[in-house]
């Protein structure tokens, strides 16, 4: 699924924009992209979340997030509140409904999201994942000098996603921002090579092309 959002920078206007020494600016566009993905769980690390998922597992009362379809939330409160009313059961209701919206798309990506290298993951000359993990930790975003957008990543075996599609969807789902001429070069190449299903893989493909320029 592609959404392209009206009146957004093209790839050359947003670089040049990043670089012209607007921090402002560039700290509202981390915020955005921030808010729209992530590469973290919601409540805690890999860790921390596997151990919730397999003691709550355990109890009667315990559904596969995989083989149950969302709940709606509640409705939205329209009283007028400085913090969340203990006593209005509708924003009780709502932040009951948010911790377990948390607590599902954990437990859906801890399902579907993680990787773990299989037989023939590694099966290539530079024994490394064909799916390039793990991934970079990265513990602040940040915009290089030639402006690249690196956003906070604390997991590195998980792809960015939108908590609300995996809630939706139920599955593995990856997430990314077409904001650069790289990213969008990226995405094209893997759609391309998904489709096509090739029998000759990408990487070797590369590697065919660098031993004729060597030559």
């Amino acid at each position: 699924m592609l959404i392209w959002i009206k009146g957004c920078l093209n790839p050359k206007e947003m670089r040049s924009k990043l670089l012209d020494g607007n921090s402002k600016w560039v700290q509202n566009v981390i915020d955005y992209l921030e808010s729209c993905h992530t590469g973290d769980f919601q409540t805690g690390s890999q860790e921390e979340v596997g151990k919730k998922v397999s003691e709550n597992s355990k109890m009667d009362s315990y559904n596969d997030p995989t083989q149950t379809i969302p709940e709606s939330p509640p409705p939205k409160c329209g009283k007028s509140h400085d913090d969340i009313d203990k006593t209005c059961k509708t924003c009780l209701s709502s932040t009951s409904w948010w911790q377990k919206f948390k607590d599902i798309v954990d437990d859906l990506l801890l399902k579907s999201n993680v990787h773990s290298c299989e037989r023939g993951c590694r099966d290539n000359k530079w024994n490394r994942c064909k799916a390039r993990f793990p991934r970079t930790v990265i513990q602040k975003s940040y915009v290089d000098d030639t402006g690249a957008i690196y956003l906070k990543k604390n997991e590195p075996w998980i792809n960015t996603f939108t908590p609300i599609v995996t809630y939706l969807y139920r599955c593995n789902t990856d997430v990314t921002s077409l904001s650069s001429g790289t990213a969008i070069k990226a995405v094209v190449l893997y759609v391309s090579d998904y489709i096509t299903k090739s029998t000759l893989k990408t990487h070797t493909i590369f590697d065919s092309i660098k031993s004729v320029f060597h030559k």
